[in-house]
């Protein structure tokens, strides 16, 4: 729970947060959601300096609250997995279940290209979505499109070195 907790709020400012902070976040996350469609190889397209960041903040923090870094270990792996799977291109209609787990029917709205939709910041559970009110889950409609708003003037995501080279772009 902590874990999700920490990972939600590093999330949702990864996409929402003010000021050259929550700018910077958002550059370094934004390599992941430049994709126009959901796969299992794009959960691993993020930014070096993002994996960076989330790995220090999440798991030192889940060391000093005293998990031995064999238990923070398992925890990444068997996270990861399930983040992973809920970048497949597949249409699971899990219906009660995406109150449970996020899974691919719910983190497709993460990557709607429609900001009012882009929400669901939850890693493995949507507890804190449902508590914060970021819980977005239409069952009989999909994202109409995936990706960014491109009049923001982002590269493609093929362009692998200006999508690096965003978080020190104004």
């Amino acid at each position: 729970m902590v874990f999700e907790l920490l990972q939600y709020w590093f999330h949702r400012l990864s996409h929402e947060g003010n000021g050259a902070l929550g700018r910077f976040l958002w550059k370094v996350h934004l390599a992941h959601h430049l994709p126009d469609r959901v796969y299992v190889v794009m959960h691993g397209v993020f930014h070096p300096l993002n994996a960076l960041i989330s790995a220090v903040l999440i798991q030192s923090t889940l060391l000093i609250l005293g998990l031995s870094p064999q238990a923070v270990f398992a925890a990444m792996l068997l996270i990861d997995l399930q983040t992973m799977s809920s970048h497949f291109n597949v249409d699971i209609r899990a219906g009660f279940l995406n109150y449970v787990f996020i899974g691919t029917e719910l983190h497709r709205y993460h990557h709607s290209a429609d900001i009012d939709e882009a929400r669901n910041f939850g890693t493995v559970l949507p507890l804190w979505d449902l508590v914060f009110g970021t819980f977005v889950y239409r069952p009989d409609a999909a994202p109409r499109r995936l990706g960014v708003d491109r009049s923001a003037g982002y590269p493609p995501s093929q362009q692998f070195w200006q999508v690096l080279s965003l978080p020190f772009r104004r």
